[in-house]
């Protein structure tokens, strides 16, 4: 059995919801039995391939808990690694466990003034996986001697289908338009939404019936929609709220570029871009900022292009680049298109199983609805 401990976890969304519940889900595929330890609300537990059992209340409880319940499990002898979505989710264990702990490293939760809570924590891990050499390099300093560590970017879900419903949807927010930029993230500054916003103002009259699409809801909704007012593109930008399924593969099925110039605020930037590679799997090429470790999910100059994200000139140079060019633009589709495909689960899960001594008990690309989602079309 493969346990898997997780704060946060599916109804939620966000990167590291999905990088734990595809582990859930990859590890069953892999031929393991999985258990998952989650905080928060039921969603469809039930219909998922493994078993979720649920903590709730403060979160000092919750913790102590699921610690309780992981030293139980460990002492079975039936477990044969546990996965924990952060170093947080290893400090209330308190001790070594009798089989290999397996924690992630995302980025923004290794913060200097929590260092020796962090080197403390990770002394009952046995291995960190850091989703970018970038957060890598945050963890420096924080680490026992001792703990394993390896630079794994988070794998990529095959996407969902897409019905006709869902494409003309898709189609619907798009309009009329024949430059099709997509968004797709939580609104939150880092993001770099309003820079988008910002170059599509300057590009208007460049591209008459340019419209860029923003997916996701979040805190800074209120700010990027007045921005538009501001800026006169209300007619240019759209924001759909939070997309899933189908919606969200018909967006990236009818976009013509992925653009998310991310930055710095504070001491918050990203730890990768899972979205990137999202895109990269449509053949969409990407614009993404140059800090952080979201540069990692982008090939420069070859699946789209890297840019400062607090400079409004680069930005508005890549969008023309990609969308004046279509010879160019092609190039970049299919370059983008192998290198999300790399990125797929099923390419990854063996390296991710391999970090806790563990392999594939059966081919995982052989399993039903596991095929290559884009066999047939046109590359």
């Amino acid at each position: 059995m493969i346990v898997i401990s997780a704060q946060t976890f599916p109804p939620k969304s966000g990167g590291i919801e999905a990088l734990m519940s595809g582990l859930a889900s990859e590890c069953v595929a892999a031929g393991y039995e999985v258990l998952v330890l989650a905080d928060g609300r039921r969603g469809d537990d039930v219909l998922q391939p493994y078993k979720i059992e649920r903590f709730r209340g403060p979160r000092p409880l919750r913790q102590r808990l699921k610690a309780l319940r992981l030293r139980h499990l460990a002492k079975s002898g039936k477990v044969e690694a546990i996965y924990t979505c952060s170093w947080k989710s290893v400090e209330a264990i308190g001790r070594k466990l009798l089989c290999p702990v397996v924690t992630f490293g995302h980025g923004n939760e290794f913060k200097a003034s929590k260092s020796d809570r962090i080197h403390t924590a990770l002394q009952w891990a046995s291995a960190l996986i850091c989703v970018s050499d970038e957060t890598r390099r945050r963890a420096d300093g924080m680490i026992p001697e001792g703990t394993t560590v390896q630079v794994i970017n988070p794998p990529v879900q095959e996407p969902a289908p897409s019905s006709k419903d869902d494409r003309d949807w898709a189609e619907k927010q798009f309009g009329s338009s024949t430059a099709h930029i997509l968004s797709l993230s939580r609104l939150i500054p880092l993001k770099g939404h309003d820079q988008t916003i910002r170059a599509i103002a300057k590009l208007v009259s460049e591209f008459p019936s340019i419209k860029l699409v923003i997916a996701g809801d979040g805190e800074d909704h209120a700010r990027l929609s007045k921005l538009t007012e501001d800026l006169g593109v209300r007619d240019h930008v759209v924001f759909t709220g939070r997309v899933e399924g189908g919606r969200k593969t018909a967006l990236f099925e009818s976009a013509n570029l992925f653009a998310q110039p991310g930055r710095q605020i504070g001491q918050e930037r990203e730890g990768f871009g899972i979205t990137y590679l999202e895109a990269a799997l449509h053949g969409l090429a990407s614009i993404t900022g140059n800090q952080g470790g979201a540069p990692e999910a982008v090939i420069s100059d070859k699946t789209g292009y890297i840019v400062d994200g607090n400079s409004l000139d680069e930005i508005v140079e890549a969008i023309r680049k990609i969308l004046s060019d279509n010879s160019n633009a092609q190039k970049f589709s299919n370059a983008a298109r192998e290198h999300g495909k790399a990125a797929l689960w099923k390419n990854k899960i063996g390296e991710i199983l391999a970090v806790a001594g563990l392999q594939a008990r059966r081919d995982v690309s052989l399993q039903v609805g596991r095929n290559d989602p884009f066999k047939g079309k046109d590359t």
